[in-house]
């Protein structure tokens, strides 16, 4: 197995990216999501990250900049299912707060999420605190959990560490040659 690795994605990652959302649509996205996630591919609303196994994207995220906030909102944030649990998400996830404290324009202080109750606690596990909950607040019908991390209680070295073990975690759980 090839170093996992986290990079920015690209139009070539489409169909692998579109996988991953078709294998997890049962349990995680409602009706009407994949034609979203087509149009963020598209014309992504900020930066958006792949984490590549054995060179194929095998989690997907992005996130984009509220100008008008002191704030970035994460959008999507899903890795294909034979990965669930061993720690692509949780790489992701850091990848993308660290990517916001260092190179958000302009600088931003909390990154947000809204999510399902059944994603929200990986949010808390990571240190995110929750904000509010909102039942049928999906068109779906789904309660909705909205969620924060502030960036300015943890130092861009301290959200480095923490990406780079959860890398390490990744390679120990894959096997990676590296």
């Amino acid at each position: 197995m090839t170093d996992p690795i986290v990079r920015p994605y690209s139009p070539e990652d489409r169909a692998d990216v579109l996988a991953i959302f078709d294998d997890n649509r049962s349990d995680y996205f409602g009706a009407g999501d994949r034609e979203w996630l087509e149009e963020t591919l598209d014309e992504p609303d900020g930066p958006a990250f792949v984490v590549a196994v054995d060179g194929h994207a095998a989690a997907f995220g992005g996130y984009e900049i509220w100008e008008h906030y002191n704030k970035a909102l994460l959008y999507w944030g899903m890795a294909a299912p034979e990965y669930h649990g061993c720690g692509l998400g949780r790489l992701l996830l850091l990848a993308r707060l660290l990517h916001v404290a260092t190179d958000a324009e302009p600088a931003t202080r909390y990154v947000t999420v809204d999510t399902s109750p059944q994603v929200a606690p990986f949010f808390v596990r990571c240190g995110f605190e929750q904000t509010a909950v909102w039942p049928e607040g999906y068109r779906s019908g789904m309660t909705m959990h909205e969620l924060r991390f502030d960036l300015a209680k943890v130092a861009v070295d301290e959200l480095a560490k923490r990406r780079d073990d959860a890398l390490a975690a990744v390679r120990e759980r894959l096997g990676s040659d590296v």
